[in-house]
């Protein structure tokens, strides 16, 4: 199984995959590897915040090109080739399949998101000198690329989980759909009375909050915000997201790089603008790039 999965990363040809940025071989005359460019990595899971952070930064006049994201690398990348491998045609749409696809991903490449944000090539005729990735996530994607990619400097949004699950319940993403075979028989279909997570199928959630949180988002449903079928599947994602993307060791790594001024983590819950312009004012000056204010 690796020698499959070896050849077949080794056979990707080379794709463009947004203006200037691409992956694979044979790499095109006169581009560069990501490694020649000055990289800020924001690292983050989802319901941080990142896309609102990344508009605040192109507000306060930072001048970066923006590196095709986890999701469009995920489904290019990682998806792809391991459905050619597995003889199949069909992107899988529910979010826990991505996930368990990421999963197997790292088995074979522990360094998952980082091992390909480290494989891209540049065309430097058609981007900025700055670039910005979103977003890695866990201690084996952070730890990666802090090793194979000397040029980058990394920023952890971080949120409290019920601002994490409020934020995932308000978006209303197509990208969050479940397919109900993900779920367990139990899990089907949602009892009337809802007295606690394990109501709704999903017990695993109530180590992410606590029992007065678990109850205030249970209200949820009561007061009609959500629907009670909306609440157990988003509660999934957040679950096996923060199952397969451990943030206590990943914030360890950057805590531990914060003297090389590589790194800087940052509560979302601060405004956008603030957030922002703390990373600017921290990174900027060490990857000489030019604000547009």
């Amino acid at each position: 199984m690796q020698d499959r999965v070896n050849t077949t990363r080794q056979n990707l040809f080379f794709e463009h995959l947004s203006p200037g940025v691409g992956v694979g071989f044979p790499v095109p005359k006169d581009w560069l590897p990501i490694t020649s460019f000055p990289l800020l990595i924001i690292v983050s899971m989802t319901g941080v915040g990142k896309s609102t952070i990344t508009k605040a930064l192109v507000e306060e006049g930072l001048d970066f090109t923006l590196l095709p994201n986890r999701r469009i690398l995920t489904e290019r990348v990682i998806i792809g080739p391991m459905l050619k491998m597995q003889e199949k045609l069909m992107q899988p749409h529910c979010r826990i399949k991505r996930l368990t696809y990421t999963r197997l991903y790292r088995e074979y490449f522990p360094g998952g998101m980082g091992h390909i944000l480290a494989s891209l090539h540049i065309n430097p005729q058609e981007v900025n000198s700055m670039l910005v990735f979103d977003s890695l996530r866990g201690e084996n994607e952070v730890s990666y690329a802090a090793k194979a990619l000397k040029n980058a400097k990394f920023v952890m949004l971080t949120a409290p989980n019920t601002v994490r699950l409020e934020r995932l319940l308000k978006r209303h993403d197509s990208f969050d759909w479940i397919a109900s075979q993900e779920l367990d028989d139990n899990r089907q279909t949602v009892p009337e009375a809802l007295t606690n997570f394990a109501s709704l199928g999903v017990p695993e959630a109530s180590a992410y909050f606590t029992p007065k949180e678990e109850q205030e988002i249970l209200e949820f449903v009561g007061k009609q915000v959500v629907t009670d079928v909306e609440l157990r599947d988003k509660l999934k994602i957040f679950v096996e997201e923060s199952q397969n993307y451990d943030s206590v060791p990943t914030k360890q790594i950057l805590e531990a790089m914060d003297t090389s001024d590589r790194s800087l983590i940052i509560d979302t819950i601060a405004s956008p603008q603030e957030s922002a312009k703390a990373i600017i004012s921290r990174l900027y000056k060490s990857v000489n790039i030019k604000t547009n204010k």
